[in-house]
């Protein structure tokens, strides 16, 4: 009888569980490789995608002013206007001429303070001196601009017979005498009232006065005042005569430029004059008192200047 031999078969388990377990160990190694790749993409993409984080701003120092002060319009504004190729002179080509007054107009204004100073104290004084009321003052105000120490004659103000009253006083002319002082022309009209009677405008007259004036504008009249003529003025044209009809547009521009005088405009008359028209009217003022007056328009009516 064949003996039986029985073949075992041995499985290596030891093996197999070392060979399971190191394929369970690369499993896991692999999951945590791919965890920790999947972790930093997360942190990768975060990074880019967040914004940057936000700068220090600069210290308070004297960035904003240097910015705002060293870039001002002004010089770019010059550049602009005034090409590099004008020569010198253009930026003094714009200057005004030099005003040259005549003599006329340096009397009849004066630019100097200490005229102006005479001026005032001339009329200031004849207002005073020809003022008889019944101020308790009396002469007063004479003596004060007056030198002191002066004796005044007996003057209308210590006992007025009739009561007047300077309605204007003008000055004409001014005139420097040296040292600070000066001739002024004042021209003067007085209402007076005689006695037990009303007032009545009396005739322009005209006297000169002497004033000096100190350096800080400080005035003294010198004298009592001076008679003197009123100067002549020019023979001007004589006025039309002979009357014209003009269009209804020169009648309705001078009614126009009238109508912020009075009430109750009326045609007068209407004259050719060199230019346009010379067209009287009348109107009426708050008292129901009616003016005369002229206005002269050009051929559309438009004022003549």
């Amino acid at each position: 009888m064949d003996d039986h031999h029985e073949e075992v078969e041995h499985i290596p388990w030891g093996e197999l569980l070392a060979s399971h377990d190191d394929g369970r160990r690369r499993a896991l190694y692999l999951a945590a490789g791919a965890l920790g790749a999947l972790v930093l993409g997360v942190v990768v993409t975060r990074a880019l995608s967040s914004p940057a984080p936000p700068q220090p701003e600069p210290a308070p120092v004297a960035v904003a002013e240097a910015t705002t002060t060293t870039v001002p319009p002004a010089p770019i504004t010059v550049v602009v206007e005034v090409p590099a190729t004008d020569p010198p002179t253009t930026t003094t080509s714009s200057l005004p001429a030099p005003v040259l007054y005549t003599e006329a107009d340096l009397m009849a204004f004066p630019f100097d303070l200490g005229a102006r100073a005479a001026v005032a104290r001339a009329e200031w004084f004849v207002t005073d001196y020809f003022t008889a009321d019944l101020e308790p003052n009396g002469t007063a105000d004479l003596r004060g601009a007056l030198p002191v120490g002066v004796v005044l004659p007996e003057m209308p103000q210590d006992a007025a017979i009739g009561l007047s009253y300077v309605e204007w006083a003008r000055a004409l002319r001014v005139e420097e005498d040296g040292d600070g002082s000066y001739r002024v022309m004042v021209a003067y009209r007085l209402l007076g009232a005689p006695p037990e009677q009303g007032f009545q405008r009396l005739a322009v007259r005209a006297v000169e006065v002497r004033v000096a004036v100190s350096d800080s504008g400080g005035s003294v009249v010198l004298d009592l005042p001076s008679p003197v003529a009123l100067p002549a003025g020019p023979t001007p044209q004589p006025w039309p005569t002979e009357g014209e009809i003009p269009s209804q547009v020169v009648v309705d521009g001078a009614m126009g430029e009238a109508a912020g005088w009075g009430s109750e405009h009326r045609l007068l008359g209407t004259f050719r004059v060199a230019g346009g028209w010379r067209v009287m009217l009348s109107a009426a003022d708050e008292l129901g008192n009616r003016w005369p007056l002229v206005v002269y328009v050009d051929d559309s009516g438009t004022p003549l200047r």
